[in-house]
């Protein structure tokens, strides 16, 4: 597959060893194209994902996938898509792949320069927004919905986000109007949450898929928590009654096991990731089949990892991390990071009561029935 996407692509800028600052044209074998350009990200060190990839695809009518991070997208992605002869009144329409700030950080200036108009799954609308009189309590007053439950340090986090968040409040979004068939000009949007709640995959016909960061090369996107849901269940209601519809390790799955439904029904599909599609100097194609295989079977290993830990007795989640993660990894804020990843299987977990979870300690039950519940899960349709 990198040998594919590398006879497929031609480089029309190089950037630098990680990707930043490079310009893709790939052609698909229909003689379809599609641009990419490698966004520049904050983002540094073991945690490291490289450039976000937005992605523009010319169709009737034509879109760009994802805009970047603050400062680092925005206008400079718009001089980036300059320098190929793709002009703002070309584009049509920003899609958002979901509510990062490394994908949509960029949205607010890009908007304000160009009118373009913007579109994402209807949860992404929702998220955006602040409820500054129901904001609930313990989160972080001034953010949007979709990062009530940030993680960050409030050093961090208010000192990096807070004009993110005000700025993406006052932006009208248009809801991607059905999932799952053709939108316009063969290409097909598929709701896939556990990354994100509000994360899309793009089928460009039956040659290519844009995934975000749903899968990525060499490295496991982490999913999300069923908790989170406590925060934000009230403004997702009635559409979204249940946690797992939308949050956690057990909705990834199943949106696995429906990449996993493309991957048979399109063998040789193109896979285009947000990250890591070009990285320190060399390609990094996927087969959508194997990569989804082997990030299932990442998540069941570490299952049986964390029980295997907790046969020495109850543990917290950054105890299970510090001793299950390399010290590298959990330098700065990785062990914030860490802790989530931990977290998300552990509530699988004690779905399937293998673990119980009391205050902050986690405590192996002796069983591992977690495999017959992620054989038990269902592709989402």
């Amino acid at each position: 597959m990198t040998d594919r996407l590398a006879q497929c692509a031609d480089v029309l800028r190089s950037g630098d060893e990680l990707g930043n600052h490079t310009i893709l044209k790939l052609r698909l074998p229909s003689g379809r194209e599609i641009f990419g350009f490698g966004t520049e990200t904050v983002v540094t060190g073991d945690w490291a994902l490289g450039p976000t990839w937005c992605y523009y695809v010319p169709s009737e009518p034509s879109f760009l996938l994802d805009c970047g991070w603050q400062k680092w997208g925005g206008l400079n992605l718009l001089k980036m898509m300059e320098e190929t002869g793709i002009r703002s009144k070309d584009i049509g329409t920003v899609m958002i792949s979901h509510g990062h700030e490394d994908h949509d950080g960029g949205l607010s200036e890009l908007v304000d320069a160009t009118g373009l108009k913007v579109m994402a799954h209807p949860i992404y609308e929702r998220l955006i927004r602040r409820y500054p009189e129901n904001t609930p309590s313990g989160a972080r007053a001034g953010f949007s919905a979709s990062c009530w439950n940030c993680s960050m340090p409030s050093s961090f986090s208010e000192k990096y986000c807070l004009a993110y968040h005000r700025e993406r409040d006052r932006l009208q979004i248009e809801d991607i109007p059905r999932f799952g068939n053709p939108l316009f000009d063969g290409i097909t949007v598929h709701h896939l949450p556990g990354h994100c709640p509000d994360a899309i995959a793009v089928m460009v016909g039956e040659e290519a898929i844009l995934v975000g960061d749903i899968i990525l090369p060499e490295i496991t996107p982490h999913p999300t928590l069923e908790s989170h849901y406590r925060m934000t269940g009230e403004i997702l209601k009635p559409v979204y009654e249940r946690a797992d519809q939308i949050y956690g390790l057990r909705i990834y799955i199943r949106t696995l096991k429906k990449l996993l439904e493309i991957a048979k029904q399109y063998p040789d599909i193109l896979v285009l990731p947000a990250h890591r599609l070009f990285y320190m100097r060399r390609w990094n194609g996927l087969s959508l089949r194997d990569r989804v295989a082997e990030l299932i079977e990442h998540h069941i290993q570490r299952c049986a990892d964390i029980l295997a830990l907790l046969k020495g007795g109850p543990k917290t989640a950054e105890e299970i991390a510090l001793e299950y993660f390399e010290p590298r990894l959990l330098r700065g804020f990785g062990i914030l990071m860490a802790i989530n990843e931990i977290l998300s299987h552990c509530e699988l977990l004690s779905i399937s009561g293998d673990v119980t979870l009391e205050g902050d300690k986690i405590t192996g039950t002796g069983s591992a029935k977690f495999e017959r519940l992620i054989d038990a899960l269902e592709p989402l349709p």
